[in-house]
This record gives C-alpha cells, sequence and structure tokens, in this order.
C-alpha cells in the first residue's frame, strides 16, 4: 500500500515536472520536422516515392532509436532533482520505503512515463500526418497497425533503457557522471562494436556479439521481412539486459543505502 501510494504520487509529481513539458514538446517538434520534411521532398522532387503518408509511419520505426537514447531524460524526470529525501519521505501513515521498493517504484515510474509519452507521440504522428497530407485520405489502418506492430517489438529494448537509466541514476549522486555512463553504455560501446565488426576490420568476434546488443536489434526492428529478423531474438535480448540492469542495481543501490 505504502509503495502504491508513492508511485501515484511521485508519478503525478513528474507529470507536472517541466521537463515532462519539454520532453513532450521535443517530441512535438521531431514529428512536426519530419512532415515538413516529407513535405519538402514533395515540393522539391514531386509526388514520387518517400513522399506519402505511410512512409512518415515507415520512417518513424527506423527513428527508435530516438526514444532509447532518450530514457536517460525520463528516467531522470522519474527519480526526482531530490532523490535522498523523496526515498525517505513517508506516505501518510509515518512510514517510509525500503531502498529495494524505492529503487522499483522509481522504476515503474519511468515506465509509466513512457507509455504516457508512447502514446502522446503517436496521437501527435498520427494528427499531424493526417493534417500534412490531408489530400490523401484516410491513413489505413493497415499502416498504424504495422507501425503498432513494430512499436511492440521495440518495447523490450525501451524496457532495457529504462533499467540502464534508473540503474546509473540511483548509484552516482552526480548527474554529470549518470548521463555520463549512460552514453557510455547504450551509445559509445555499441558504435565501438559495430565499427570493429566491418568487413575492414575482419574481426569475427565483434560481428558475433553486434548481433546480441541492443542498437543492432533496433535497426532490425522497421524490417519485417529482413532474414537475420527474428523477434524472439530481440524480446530476449531487451528483457535480459534490462533485468540484468535492474538486478544489478538494486544489489548496489540497496548495498549505498544501507551506507548512508
Amino acid at each position: 500500500m505504502i509503495m502504491g501510494r508513492y508511485i501515484i504520487n511521485d508519478f503525478n509529481r513528474a507529470m507536472r515536472s517541466k521537463w515532462t513539458r519539454i520532453y513532450l514538446l521535443a517530441g512535438l517538434a521531431l514529428v512536426l520536422l519530419a512532415n515538413i520534411a516529407v513535405v519538402c521532398f514533395r515540393f522539391i522532387y514531386g509526388s514520387n516515392e518517400g513522399t506519402f503518408a505511410y512512409n512518415v509511419f515507415e520512417y518513424a520505426s527506423w527513428c527508435f532509436l530516438i526514444p532509447y537514447y532518450s530514457c536517460i531524460v525520463i528516467g531522470d524526470i522519474a527519480v526526482g532533482r531530490n532523490p535522498d529525501q523523496t526515498a525517505k519521505r513517508p506516505e501518510g501513515d509515518g512510514a517510509s520505503l525500503r531502498p529495494w521498493q524505492y529503487y522499483i517504484s522509481k522504476l515503474v515510474i519511468a515506465i509509466m512515463l513512457a507509455v504516457c509519452f508512447f502514446v502522446a507521440a503517436f496521437v501527435a504522428l498520427y494528427a499531424l500526418t493526417a493534417l500534412f497530407h490531408i489530400n490523401e485520405g484516410a491513413i489505413p489502418w493497415p499502416i498504424i497497425k504495422l507501425f503498432l506492430n513494430k512499436a511492440a517489438v521495440a518495447l523490450p529494448l525501451w524496457f532495457a533503457g529504462l533499467s540502464f537509466a534508473i540503474m546509473f541514476l540511483l548509484l552516482f549522486d552526480n548527474r554529470i557522471l549518470s548521463y555520463g555512463y549512460f552514453a557510455l553504455l547504450v551509445f559509445v560501446i555499441p558504435q565501438c562494436i559495430r565499427i570493429f565488426s566491418l568487413d575492414s576490420f575482419k574481426y569475427g568476434f565483434f560481428r558475433v556479439i553486434r548481433r546480441y546488443t541492443i542498437t543492432q536489434s533496433f535497426g532490425l526492428v522497421p524490417y519485417p521481412s529482413y532474414p537475420d529478423r527474428s523477434v524472439p531474438l530481440i524480446v530476449a535480448i531487451g528483457l535480459v539486459y534490462g533485468l540484468v540492469a535492474m538486478a544489478v542495481g538494486l544489489v548496489f543501490y540497496s548495498k549505498k543505502a544501507d551506507k548512508t
């Protein structure tokens, strides 16, 4: 009960945060830019392939890495500016959360925020795309369904990103360190693996492990007919990385909390 009240109260606090408004506005700006880019392409080159509403949804699935990289921002909104104070805040009956309860609560809040942001982004994507391509009529349901199917496949990968974010944010008091380690794990290391897996380097080991990176999984999500695309593998990669990050974060955060 205490944990549930804490999640509800802190989720409401996070939704009222100025950073939530900034995140939503940034998402809206990306949707606008995507549609403006397609309109500009049509204006310059005419009504050729790549200038229709269904292309916007196709291109959007190529950009699933953007919300993945922004998981650290969602985690930051969930944790708040004063995590030590909120961890000890009583929720109505004088009791406070245990370290593991606090950690799980923050992860749950981050997931709830991510779901709200995804719904808002999808509504904005559909509404603005329909408006920019109003002459094409209603966007066919099969196109929407295909986009949602791709998003469903990506959900475990986003869960892993949120788990990484909460782990670093709660293990390090310095926000710069948290963001730095997150960037190292989700961007720098995968990019190094990708570079060394190229044919010019001839490192077979990196070709093997590249297949099991989250960024490579995101790269396969938009292509349902691609032979190397395995939905069970993509889902497993996201869940395994996410659960491992959650377990590591729980253990080390509990030890950190016991020392304070």
